[in-house]
């Protein structure tokens, strides 16, 4: 197989083997062993992406923070009075936009607690129901099953072995008559 520069791999292969678009003539392009090693660590690269990108997400949180911190506390040492005003006012916005975050983590709260008792009574007037049914047509089945089995089973099994009986004791008493007959049949022969 010839290897291809990175960038024919990168730019004329399909990203995805699932997009439709098949590899077969791209042969000369990309050895199959390294199609068949990519194609295995797709998962374990999305994975590590993720985890790679929560991560510098992280850092880039802490280091806009650290960032805000030190450029108001050197305003603060800086500015004087005049900043302690703006302080104030982007303080009370802050407590204003909290308040009102909490009244609507409540009112979030409180139309859950609305689903969920409208769940629980359809679950009440729905299924309930359902499972009542189901099992009064279960005890129906079970009556009806030991009915078949007092009226019809047991009796056609009694049936069946008094008649296997029968043909039992008939087919001894016609062996004994075979074998009389045969015993009788022999000794007129030995007289002979």
């Amino acid at each position: 197989m010839v290897h291809s520069p990175l960038w024919c791999r990168r730019y004329f292969l399909p990203a995805d083997p699932d997009l439709g678009v098949s590899t077969e003539s791209y042969t000369g392009m990309v050895n199959e062993s390294h199609l068949a090693s990519t194609a295995g660590t797709k998962k374990e690269d999305n994975g590590g992406r993720l985890r790679r990108n929560v991560i510098l997400g992280m850092a880039g949180l802490v280091a806009v923070l650290t960032i805000l911190f030190i450029a108001m506390l050197l305003l603060s040492i800086v500015g004087g009075e005049s900043f302690a005003g703006a302080v104030r006012t982007i303080r009370d916005l802050v407590i204003i936009f909290l308040v009102l975050e909490g009244i609507l983590i409540i009112l979030a709260l409180a139309i859950l607690v609305l689903q969920v008792a409208r769940l629980v009574n359809l679950i009440q007037t729905e299924v309930k129901p359902m499972l009542d049914t189901t099992q009064s047509t279960l005890s129906t089945v079970r009556g009806t099953v030991d009915f078949m089995s007092e009226n019809l089973t047991q009796p056609i099994v009694r049936a069946s072995g008094f008649l296997t009986g029968v043909s039992v004791l008939t087919s001894n008493l016609f062996g004994i008559r075979r074998a009389l007959k045969h015993a009788n049949g022999e000794k007129s022969h030995n007289a002979q």
